[in-house]
């Protein structure tokens, strides 16, 4: 029982693993010719490796979102990734030339977007190869044009007195654009319309695994020891603040303090009389008291304190 459960898992998670593997393929979101797409994918990336220094910084500053894009793929593949002189397609030029390209020469991938394409090919360049990628979306202008052609020579055929049906009838076709069609997307073709039109390029230099591991591990480096740096000098600050205190501690002007001396009210220090005594009042009271007793016994007035106390002499304290 362990055993089939154990089956059970293992065989799902096979069924999950090779789902996950595959890959869905997307419908063409609009008809185009793989042949011509990879052609004009060559053409437009010559076109714009293949400009003066002043055109480019012209398409850099006041082109359109594709052109500038352009520019900056080429840029970086010479300036930074060192990838020497592109590959010309002259070779590839010479077979188109003569009908006989094949696409596969120049290793072209189609990924095809819910409104958009993307091709990708391979240029050998002198120092190391360059992956090309152009993404393409559809041309509403093309299908205006197409649908007014397409009109305007059913309409001519009606009023020769070939309906569509008679045509339809004559040449055996099954759809009037495929009657029409190909005459009208040759004249569109040399008026330079095309069913879709560049929106982006994607130029980058292609580099072996070794190449983006060494990459990948200096990248590190410099990351942790960046963040060591900066670590270490936040610490180095922090350290710093137990001497804020006393840098910002508020010292008393000079001014201020004379200021207050010359403003501050004068009290005169008591001056100790020499008439002052350091007794309390109470034995001063009775010292006066005996005094004024011993000064009327002595007058004769025979006044004498009530607990017979005489004075014999006063003397002043020290």
């Amino acid at each position: 029982m362990k055993m089939k459960r154990l089956f059970i898992v293992v065989s799902m998670l096979a069924v999950m693993f090779s789902l996950s593997g595959c890959d869905e393929k997307k419908e063409k979101p609009f008809d185009y010719d793989e042949t011509q797409i990879v052609v004009d994918t060559m053409s437009y990336f010559v076109a714009y490796s293949d400009i003066s220094d002043e055109y480019a910084g012209y398409y850099l500053t006041s082109g359109n979102e594709f052109e500038q894009s352009a520019i900056k793929g080429i840029q970086q593949a010479r300036e930074t990734d060192k990838v020497g002189e592109f590959e010309n397609y002259n070779d590839c030029a010479e077979a188109i030339a003569y009908g006989m390209f094949d696409i596969s020469s120049v290793d072209a991938k189609f990924e095809h977007g819910n409104d958009y394409v993307t091709v990708t090919i391979i240029n050998n360049a002198e120092n190391r190869d360059v992956e090309i990628s152009i993404k393409y979306i559809e041309n509403a202008e093309y299908y205006m044009e197409y649908n007014e052609i397409l009109a305007g020579a059913i309409a001519y055929n009606e009023s020769m007195g070939f309906s569509e049906e008679m045509i339809l009838q004559a040449t055996g076709a099954k759809k009037i654009e495929d009657v029409f069609g190909a005459q009208i997307e040759q004249d569109l073709a040399n008026e330079g319309l095309a069913p879709y039109i560049p929106q982006e390029m994607v130029v980058t230099a292609v580099y072996s695994k070794s190449e983006l591991m060494g990459q990948a591990a200096m990248n590190t480096l410099i990351g942790m020891g960046t963040v060591f740096v900066v670590l270490i000098f936040i610490s180095f600050i922090i350290s710093l603040f137990k001497y804020l205190p006393a840098l910002f501690a508020k010292k008393p002007k000079v001014e201020e303090a004379k200021k207050q001396a010359t403003t501050a009210p004068v009290v005169a220090a008591p001056v100790a009389s020499k008439s002052d005594n350091l007794m309390n009042d109470a034995e001063l009271v009775a010292v006066i008291t005996a005094a004024i007793y011993a000064a009327a016994g002595q007058s004769g007035s025979g006044a004498v304190s009530k607990d017979r106390l005489v004075v014999r002499s006063i003397r002043r304290a020290k």
